[in-house]
């Protein structure tokens, strides 16, 4: 049977009847109360639902969900204010990760293994996070976490935080680590901790032992971490990281140096408190700290003290032969004793050199050293040498530290030689033989200079121990002539003919080139770090540039300027010769009666902050003991080209004169 779906009959034209179906049939539906109210819709769940993702009423104090699960219900506004609660759960996560981890630092301060490899394990992240990490390391309480952000204090990681807040485009690498990595800095000072001790030794390697390796740091830093005492000593690595101090500086603003300071007067009484324990000791760290102490003694305008200092330490070598075959240094099987002689005992010759030469005083050492590096040896030590100006990671040069050693030491003899030279005057008359002597020792620094080996070449290295290689070589030129200067009659014509030897003319040469290096060193290195020895050739160059300004050669005016700031920039962190040598600089430019309109106008800046910031007083000129000599040109109308005065006495006689004609006008 089949079943058609119902429809209706319907009869067409021819009389036959056809089902028709019906399309839309009726489906009956049950009855439905109608509805009388909505389900309630809320706009902001509760935070509980949310992190669910389960439906929530709204309902407040306490929606439906979480008053049946026990939950705590609260609420949220904003994405903004979801936000900030997000991001005060993350903080306070981390905070419970810093208590816990500065507990397991705290009760593993008596393991010295322990804590250092907790120590070594944060190291590797601090250029990644280092606020957060140093902060764990460093022991506050959690009140004082929990106020402040941490202080990086002077370290690597500081400098890291302040360069990265810089314009991208401006940014050059900073290096990942320290040069030097300390782990063993408590043996030898409380003051500071490995991280700040780190950054300032690598400091300190870089830019200040290079231009006389008066400390050698491979076995200095060997026994700093053993705790021995035969390279190495509490008197010695406090003096370095004084030096370190006085290189470092802070990235946001570079003039601030106020934690450097606050480091420096701390490791200053230290210095004076080991040195009276230790002074007796007879050992190289003493001597090499001796010298240290006189160099610093010399930055302070109190040269006569500082070179004292320098003639003991070097004294104190004597006593176990460090010029000699020294036994100090004991059976050396890998060589590095043997470097390390030959490296610590010409640096010392060469301080001794420079004090001679520019203070007028008698060396301790006679004789130069007997052990010395040949050229193949400097060569062989200097094939895979690198430097980069820490803390920067690049650019990276060779430096070739040993044969610029090798180079300087022959160089030394002759500073020597012509120091020794000058001590004969003004007591004596300069005779026939000390013309032709004088010229002798011309010619030989003329000889060095033609052998200086191309890799120390300007047009090949510009790294600052051998920019300031050239500037020892040209200062010395100038030493020389200056003793003809000082002592001999050059319009006489009966002294001998030495070829066309004219000392003005080449002393002037020679302090012309001083200024060229002046612009060079600040094209590659400006004047954030830099060597103490620096201050001398600023001076120099500084007062000669004041005689040669003239608007035809404008390149005396950029040489004035970056002397002038150069020195401003060493009076950040070192002592008061910086302060003493701009108020030269000042003086002279006064009484040359130069053309006010061809002195920049930041050297005008600096001699008005000097004054305004009461930089420089009376009491600075009483307490100068300086025999710093000091060559200028006096004024227009002197009949002499040069004139030679000490410091203090320039200093003295010019600020009363300078005071006088002040009160005149």
């Amino acid at each position: 049977m089949l079943n058609y779906p119902i429809g209706i009959a319907m009869e067409d034209s021819s009389g036959q009847i056809t089902a028709v179906v019906n399309p839309k049939l009726p489906i009956p539906r049950l009855w439905t109360p109608p509805v009388t109210s909505q389900r309630q819709r809320t706009s902001r769940a509760c935070v509980a639902c949310h992190q669910r993702k389960t439906k929530c009423d709204g309902r407040k104090p306490q929606c439906k969900q979480c008053r049946q699960l026990g939950f705590s219900c609260s609420y949220v506004g904003s994405k903004r204010e979801r936000e900030r609660s997000e991001l005060q759960s993350v903080k306070a996560k981390i905070k419970s990760y810093e208590d816990l981890l500065q507990k397991i630092v705290t009760e593993s301060s008596d393991d010295p293994y322990k804590i250092k490899l907790i120590e070594d394990l944060i190291s590797k992240h601090f250029v990644v996070t280092p606020d957060v990490l140093r902060a764990l390391l460093a022991p506050s309480s959690p009140s004082d976490r929990s106020v402040s952000p941490p202080k990086l204090g002077i370290s690597l990681e500081r400098m890291h935080v302040t360069w990265s807040a810089r314009p991208r485009s401006a940014l050059q690498p900073l290096c990942k680590q320290p040069l030097v990595r300390l782990t063993a800095i408590h043996h030898w000072t409380s003051l500071v901790d490995n991280d700040t001790a780190s950054h300032l030794l690598s400091l300190y390697f870089a830019w200040e032992n290079p231009t006389w390796q008066l400390i050698d740091q491979y076995s200095f830093l060997r026994d700093l971490e053993r705790g021995h005492g035969r390279f190495c000593s509490s008197l010695l690595v406090t003096a370095l990281l004084f030096f370190g101090c006085s290189l470092s500086y802070h990235f946001q603003k570079i003039t601030d140096r106020r934690e450097e300071k606050i480091l420096s007067k701390k490791l200053y009484d230290e210095i004076q408190r080991l040195w009276e324990l230790q002074k007796g000791d007879v050992t190289l760290p003493t001597a090499q700290s001796s010298i240290m102490i006189g160099l610093l003694c010399c930055t302070f305008g109190l040269d006569r003290i500082g070179t004292q200092y320098i003639m003991h330490g070097a004294k104190l070598c004597l006593q176990f032969n460090l010029p000699g075959e020294s036994s100090y240094f004991g059976d050396d099987v890998d060589g590095q004793n043997l470097r390390c002689h030959k490296l610590v005992a010409w640096a010392i010759y060469d301080v001794q050199g420079l004090a001679s030469q520019v203070y007028r005083k008698v060396p301790a050492w006679k004789q130069p050293p007997s052990v010395q590096f040949s050229l193949q040896e400097a060569a062989a030590l200097d094939e895979e040498g690198a430097w980069s100006p820490y803390p920067f990671a690049s650019p990276v040069w060779q430096p070739f530290f040993y044969t610029a050693a090798c180079a300087r030491s022959n160089l030394v003899v002759i500073v020597h030689k012509i120091a020794q030279f000058a001590l004969k005057f003004p007591d004596g008359d300069f005779s026939s033989d000390d013309w032709r002597y004088g010229y002798r020792l011309y010619e030989m620094l003329l000889d060095w200079k033609a052998t200086l080996p191309s890799q120390l070449q300007l047009e090949h290295n510009t790294t600052p121990h051998v920019i300031c290689l050239h500037q020892y070589y040209h200062a010395t030129i100038a030493s020389i002539c200056q003793v003809f200067i000082a002592n001999a009659d050059l319009s006489s014509d009966d002294h001998p003919d030495l070829e066309g030897f004219d000392p003005l003319a080449i002393i002037s040469q020679a302090l012309d080139t001083m200024g060229s290096l002046i612009l060079l060193f600040k094209r590659y290195h400006g004047w954030k770090s830099l060597p103490v020895v620096m201050l001398h050739y600023f001076c120099v160059a500084g007062v000669h540039s004041i005689s040669k300004l003239s608007a035809q050669e404008p390149k005396w005016g950029d040489v004035l300027e970056d002397c002038v700031v150069g020195l401003w920039h060493m009076s950040l962190g070192w002592g008061r010769l910086c302060t003493a040598f701009l108020r030269t600089i000042e003086l002279v430019l006064q009484q040359s009666k130069s053309d006010k309109s061809l002195v920049p106008p930041k050297v005008l800046d600096i001699f008005r902050h000097l004054h305004a910031g009461d930089l420089w007083t009376a009491t600075d000129i009483s307490s100068l003991a300086a025999d710093y000599v000091v060559h200028h040109v006096p004024n227009q109308d002197s009949g002499s080209s040069f004139k030679s005065q000490g410091l203090q006495s320039l200093i003295t006689s010019m600020d009363s004169l300078s005071v006088r004609e002040q009160a005149e006008s």
